[in-house]
C-alpha cells in the first residue's frame, strides 16, 4: 500500500498542473453557482417586495407644493446670509459670490 507522501512524489509536472486546474475549476465553479444563488435570492425579494403604489390626494399635493415653496425661501434666505457674510468679509467692496445655490438638502 502507498502512503499519500510516495504518491505525491510520483506526480509528474503535468499531473500536478492538471491537478492544479481542477481544483480551481472546482473553486471558481462554486463560487459561481454562490453568485448565481445570491442573484436568484435577490430576484425573489424583489418579487415578493414589489414597490406599493400611492395615490396622492389633492390635500397631499397642495402639502407638497407649499413645501416647494417654503424650500424656495429657505434658500432665499440663506444665500442672502452667505452674501451678508462674503459683503462684511470684503469690508465695502462689490462681492460677487463664486458660487450659486441650487438646492438645500434637509440633513436629519
Amino acid at each position: 500500500m502507498m502512503n499519500f507522501i510516495s504518491a505525491i512524489e510520483e506526480l509528474s509536472f503535468g499531473e500536478s498542473l492538471i491537478i492544479l486546474l481542477l481544483g480551481m475549476g472546482v473553486i471558481f465553479l462554486t463560487l459561481t453557482v454562490l453568485i448565481g444563488c445570491l442573484y436568484l435570492i435577490r430576484y425573489v425579494v424583489g418579487l415578493i417586495e414589489k414597490p406599493k403604489t400611492v395615490a396622492v390626494t389633492k390635500e397631499e399635493a397642495t402639502k407638497v407644493n407649499a413645501e416647494i415653496e417654503e424650500d424656495e425661501e429657505t434658500v432665499a434666505a440663506i444665500t442672502a446670509a452667505i452674501t451678508c457674510i462674503l459683503s462684511e468679509e470684503a469690508k465695502g467692496n462689490d462681492v460677487v459670490a463664486p458660487f450659486k445655490i441650487k438646492k438645500i438638502k434637509h440633513i436629519h
